[in-house]
């Protein structure tokens, strides 16, 4: 017994002295971390600074700025803990630790004192409303924007830098593509004048992204911007933002159809992304990679790049990129000829449709989705999915639209800072050669005379594209926004013209029961009426007439004849047309025959007014259908 007791008093005193050793490095580390030397504070001052200035790379320095952060904790140097710690709020958002992240700001922010340290403070509500946009938080999310762009007058110019550095993200994230171009743009132009080249990156990139996804018809400015963005990183040693600004170069150039060059850049990303495992990175870059190898017809490989990137999106939550590489794999099998995996494939991602963040994406997958279930003769799901495109596609170009007059104001501002911004770089530029060359006074002559001769020149260009862009969106301002025809405004304008310069045909042409289509098919499918009647119409008419939709399911055209049997041979072969195109509508019963009437006003005077022979039109128009419809009255 006497043994036993000597053995527990010997397993306690063990344990103590076990538990000693073990506090007392702690003990150590707390008091090194709590007295640092001014050497410490230097090393420590020297690494958050270079990170600042983007000369240390975040992710491959994490150890360092994880130190500096912890050992700063319990110091009497609250600034210097505070930089590190706003500095470690973005390190948290590179590894996309988003709930440590959100831990870590929440600890921080609800601090009053943290208000006085203004550069921190405004790092620490840029971290923040990243994190609200990606966390999809948009109600937190616009309260913050809100409160950032409010008081961002009030800021120094390297702060404003900050908060239209988070505002852009904020815009990308929930696809305010146009005020993302907007906050950008802002945010560039003072990120020239700091001369703050990591920023000017920044922002090249978020524009490049914006036009890529605006404007699918015009990928010059993304591709300009983007690589504008690749030059500004290079110039620093920000990895991951340098191998971002390689996807987004490799993205346009692969959808513009340049693969190789592509590639190039796709690489070099997806080196930097799998050195540092970033997951989302890899994901984009790995599925832009596979997409190039499926165009070029190596399916095989496409394919094992496809399915680890479905399990590498889909482990890590990124649900564009997870679908996307699903509808990847759905084509890769429709080529190969396994429709069933196609299908199969085809109906997951459409059970998951609404996991995409923007329209376009839904309505370029439901496109596919239409071909596909054509090709396996599955009508209802082809012609669902024909409708839902319909939908989103019209979704989509009401936000990027820019036939309403508020648009075209935020497109010419848009159009002025950019323009602000080629003329700041070319000052840059010129400031440079004057600061080198100032002691030569004959080479400065010389060198003013060609700045006077380039400034000359640029601005001729400048004037000439802005005028470019006028016809452009006079052209828009003019044009039916469903049809692509011309508007009420637009044939309007086309018939006074040809009323001035000879003899013609004034016609309104209106669609019979119009409305029955739209109340029994829906409508979508008048919709689609509409735009096949316009279709038959372009396809049937001659280069010198000229039609446009006057309103609703009424159309006026321009006839530049007087010859009657001409005029009943062109509506002829429009109603032919018409059936034909119409017939295609899959959702209209082979037995609906859509038709139209006609007033034809014919001009045999010169003092004949257009409204005159509008009046003229719509009374022939009248009779037209009083004598049953599907008819031609001609005066």
């Amino acid at each position: 017994m006497t043994n036993n007791i000597i053995i527990k008093i010997n397993i306690v005193w063990f344990r103590f002295f076990v538990l000693l050793l073990f506090l007392l490095p702690s003990s150590a580390t707390f008091a090194n971390s709590s007295s640092l030397t001014s050497s410490d504070i230097k090393s420590i001052q020297s690494l958050l600074s270079d990170i600042k200035a983007n000369k240390l790379d975040y992710l491959l320095h994490q150890k360092q700025l994880t130190h500096a952060y912890n050992v700063t904790k319990h110091t009497k140097h609250k600034q210097l803990h505070l930089e590190a710690a706003a500095l470690y709020s973005e390190l948290l958002f590179r590894q996309e630790q988003y709930t440590a992240l959100g831990t870590h700001l929440l600890m921080y922010l609800k601090s009053t004192e943290l208000v006085t340290y203004k550069n921190s403070h405004l790092l620490f509500l840029e971290a923040q409303l990243k994190l609200f946009a990606i966390n999809k938080e948009l109600s937190n999310a616009q309260s913050l924007a809100n409160q950032l762009q409010t008081q961002v007058k009030q800021l120094s110019p390297n702060e404003q830098i900050i908060v239209f550095r988070a505002i852009a993200y904020y815009y990308t994230e929930t696809d305010e593509l146009k005020k993302t171009l907007s906050a950008a743009l802002t945010g560039l132009e003072l990120a020239i004048k700091e001369e703050d080249i990591a920023s000017q990156g920044y922002f090249f990139r978020k524009i490049a992204d914006a036009y890529n996804y605006l404007y699918k018809d015009d990928k010059e400015k993304a591709i300009y911007y983007a690589q504008k963005a690749v030059d500004a990183y290079e110039q620093t040693s920000d990895g991951l933002f340098t191998a971002k600004a390689y996807w987004s170069l490799g993205n346009v150039l692969l959808e513009v159809g340049q693969p190789k060059n592509a590639l190039v850049y796709l690489n070099k990303a997806l080196a930097y992304f799998s050195k540092v495992n970033m997951k989302k990175g890899l994901a984009f870059a790995q599925y832009s990679i596979a997409n190039i190898q499926y165009l070029q017809g190596n399916y095989d490989t496409a394919l094992m790049l496809t399915n680890k990137n479905i399990a590498l999106a889909s482990s890590a939550g990124i649900n564009d990129m997870h679908l996307a590489s699903m509808i990847l794999l759905s084509d890769i099998y429709t080529k190969q000829n396994l429709l069933n995996k196609a299908n199969q494939v085809n109906d997951e991602v459409f059970l998951n449709l609404d996991k995409f963040s923007r329209s376009i994406y839904k309505a370029d997958f439901l496109s596919k989705r239409y071909k596909l279930k054509r090709q396996l003769n599955f009508t209802e799901d082809a012609f669902k999915a024909i409708e839902d495109e319909l939908a989103y596609t019209i979704k989509h170009y009401e936000a990027t639209s820019e036939t309403n007059i508020k648009t075209l104001q935020v497109k010419f501002e848009v159009k002025e800072k950019e323009d602000k911004i080629l003329q700041l770089e070319y000052e840059k530029d010129i400031n440079k050669l004057q600061a080198t060359e100032e002691h030569q006074q004959k080479i400065i002559w010389r060198l003013s005379a060609s700045i006077a001769f380039i400034l000359v020149i640029v601005s001729l260009f400048l004037f000439y594209r802005q005028m470019r862009q006028r016809k452009k969106y006079h052209a828009i301002a003019l044009t039916d926004y469903l049809t692509n025809s011309l508007n009420r405004r637009g044939i309007l304008q086309k018939a006074n013209e040809c009323l001035s310069q000879q003899s013609l045909a004034i016609v309104i042409v209106d669609l019979d029961y119009f409305k029955a289509i739209n109340d029994k098919f829906g409508h979508d499918i008048g919709d689609l009426v509409l735009i096949k009647f316009a279709q038959a119409a372009k396809d049937t008419l001659s280069t010198n007439d000229k039609f446009g939709r006057y309103g609703g399911e009424e159309w006026l055209f321009v006839l530049k004849t007087q010859n009657r049997d001409k005029i009943n041979n062109f509506f002829e072969n429009l109603e032919n047309k018409l059936a034909q195109y119409c017939s295609h509508i899959e959702a209209l019963p082979s037995k609906t025959h859509v038709t139209f009437s006609a007033g034809v006003a014919i001009s045999d005077a010169k003092s004949d007014s257009l409204s005159e022979l509008i009046k003229r039109a719509d009374q022939q128009l009248y009779k037209a259908k009083e004598n049953g419809r599907n008819q031609r009255a001609i005066a």
